[in-house]
């Protein structure tokens, strides 16, 4: 039988493969590498995320924010790569809610092409114990310079909901996400 830790999980997982399938154009004839670079990316991976100090019911203090994690790409022309990530920012909010994200997004595909994304933006909601994040962005650096970011995260606390209320707060949680870069 599958817990509602469980659950979670396999409903979060479910929406972003629906996300992701629904965002990958079918494959198209192959493009000069140049024109691969201004093409729409689609991503989806798994990310640890570190808050300090911890999350909190109080909405008053920021937290630093630190995700690792790794991405699977495919762009409109159906080729696919790997990418892994570093993510340093700060959020307000609690535990309960996130209402803004300050960060900045290093990708380093197995390529060895970079991309940098800074995220201004991006409310959260919280439905049954999942918290999703939308996050909006620009691309500041390196492949796809000047293009638009959108992800979303979709996150379950690795701790008790009680931390959230008393103690250090939820300093750890992991996530299911969503990256689409598009020109």
């Amino acid at each position: 039988m599958i817990g509602s830790r469980g659950a979670g999980i396999t409903l979060a997982s479910l929406t972003l493969l629906t996300s992701a399938a629904a965002g990958v154009p079918a494959a198209q004839a192959e493009e000069h590498p140049r024109e691969r670079e201004r093409t729409a990316i689609d991503c989806t991976g798994q990310e640890n995320i570190t808050y300090g100090p911890g999350l909190g019911l109080s909405s008053a203090a920021s937290a630093k924010v630190s995700v690792d994690g790794t991405y699977h790409c495919t762009d409109a022309s159906g080729h696919g790569s790997t990418a892994t990530y570093h993510t340093e920012g700060k959020t307000g909010g609690g535990c309960l809610l996130l209402s803004w994200n300050h960060s900045k997004e290093v990708l380093r595909r197995s390529d060895g092409t970079t991309t940098v994304i800074r995220y201004e933006a991006g409310p959260s909601v919280r439905v049954a114990g999942l918290n999703t994040a939308f996050l909006r962005g620009e691309v500041i650096a390196g492949r796809h310079k000047g293009a638009t970011a959108e992800k979303t995260i979709q996150t379950l606390p690795a701790t008790l909901p009680t931390d959230c209320a008393i103690g250090p707060g939820i300093r750890h949680t992991t996530g299911l996400t969503h990256l689409r870069i598009r020109p």
